[in-house]
């Protein structure tokens, strides 16, 4: 080979490769495919299996459980991507974990018709492997928009992922919903399988071609990842923005999920809303999450990718949150008088704003730090997403709980509200401190002969 054709080579492997608009939409149909899967295993048969099995509500409240707790292995999945040549194998092979788990789930649930016991215990290693495979998809994917898009693109790339998530999750329940009537265990199985089987080919089409021809996946050129895990994740660990970023992650993923079994609830025992009325609730919040998603991006196109600008969408969304769920506390002392559906409106905005400018930022300080070390970073803010996740839904129900017991209703409810409007005041001070990284500067290197 000659020195001219060594020195393109090179420079082509020194550079950063950025996608185009195309292959990110492609990353974000992937995206959709593994929230599509999750949809029956963690929404559908819970109610099954209280509802129409007998079951007490702590089994599956167990089985979800689990799923959150393996994904602690999220970080192990990015540091094996930091050391291959390609992600799309990771996203591949996690999908697959998920899409077969997510079918196990099914099988499990109608043997628990027959045998409890049996299908209890089949169905904590399907939700485990659910788990499992989501760690590795998700976390392997978001290594891969990491090191893949370009700054200025950040922010309306994680709004499109997100979006397009919540597209699917939505087509998948509704779709799948209306194949479950009527229902039998049978029909459950035979949808499950469908859905799986759509979004492993989703997948497959999606990363089809996606890295070929191009160096390996991590920021190119710079120094691998260690061979042992340990030693990876010391080497990151010891990044004081990795660990500042941690705990924000946790802090407030764990204000976010607080609400998730306290709201509607809320709605019923406080302002006597039938649960039709409730529902609608939930969705004028999730309206509101896509609109601050939407204002995040077009910030970010405006911004062209400064960090400040992700720097400030992420504190004013976490204080606006907190200012929004004070509204709530307010709400639960004025009812019925109190505007409910606004607040619930501000308080779903201030959550998209919040969620797309700490997604963005995660994807900026992921490809800013040392190269080849993009997954591991990535893999231990998943594992703090996922433990806050869980935590913070089980937190906000016993904080609901143990007041229930010492107060009236409005009151409980005002201290759950207020608690986790705490919380997401306390991760704004830990933004602040934490997310204002200037983008990483890539030498591109020459051989000259």
């Amino acid at each position: 080979m000659s020195t001219t054709a060594r020195c393109a080579i090179y420079r082509r492997m020194s550079q950063p490769f950025y996608i185009e608009w195309g292959a990110i939409a492609r990353l974000a149909l992937v995206q959709a495919a593994i929230a599509a899967v999750t949809v029956i295993p963690i929404s559908t048969i819970p109610r099954l299996m209280v509802e129409e099995i007998g079951l007490m509500a702590l089994l599956p409240a167990g089985l979800i459980g689990v799923h959150y707790t393996v994904q602690t292995s999220r970080a192990r999945f990015g540091h094996g991507s930091d050391r291959s040549r390609r992600r799309t194998p990771w996203i591949l092979g996690g999908v697959v974990l998920l899409a077969v788990s997510g079918v196990g789930c099914a099988l499990a649930t109608r043997l628990m018709v027959a045998s409890p016991v049996m299908g209890y215990m089949a169905a904590l290693l399907a939700y485990a492997g659910v788990g499992v495979g989501i760690g590795a998809a998700g976390t392997t994917l978001f290594a891969l928009v990491s090191t893949t898009v370009a700054p200025q693109r950040r922010a309306p790339a994680a709004t499109t992922i997100f979006l397009t998530m919540i597209l699917g999750l939505v087509l998948t329940s509704k779709l799948a919903g209306s194949a479950l009537i009527p229902f039998s265990y049978a029909t459950l199985v035979g949808v499950s399988l469908t859905v799986s089987l759509a979004a492993l080919a989703v997948t497959g089409l999606a990363l089809l071609g996606l890295e070929a021809g191009h160096a390996p996946s991590p920021a190119a050129a710079d120094t691998a990842a260690p061979a042992r895990f340990r030693e990876a994740f010391a080497e990151v660990w010891r990044d004081g923005r990795v660990r500042g970023f941690t705990a924000f992650i946790f802090l407030s993923m764990f204000a976010y999920n607080m609400q998730e079994l306290v709201m509607e609830p809320f709605s019923g025992a406080v302002f006597g809303l039938e649960p039709g009325a409730s529902t609608r609730l939930s969705g004028d919040h999730h309206a509101g999450v896509f609109a601050g998603l939407i204002v995040v991006a077009v910030l970010g196109r405006l911004a062209k990718g400064r960090p400040t600008a992700l720097v400030a969408a992420t504190v004013f969304g976490c204080l606006a949150s907190a200012a929004a769920l004070a509204g709530l506390a307010a709400a639960s002392v004025a009812a019925p008088d109190w505007p409910l559906r606004p607040t619930i409106l501000l308080y779903g905005l201030a959550n998209g704003v919040f969620a797309g400018g700490a997604i963005a930022a995660m994807f900026s300080l992921a490809a800013d730090g040392e190269g080849g070390r993009e997954g591991t970073r990535i893999g231990i803010w998943g594992t703090a997403q996922a433990l806050g996740f869980g935590l913070g839904m089980v937190a906000g129900a016993g904080l609901l709980d143990l007041t229930r017991t010492l107060a009236a209703d409005h009151l409980a409810f005002a201290s759950v509200f207020l608690a986790e409007g705490t919380l997401f005041a306390l991760a704004s001070f830990v933004a602040i401190r934490v997310l204002p990284v200037a983008p990483k500067t890539l030498e591109i290197r020459t051989v000259r002969g």
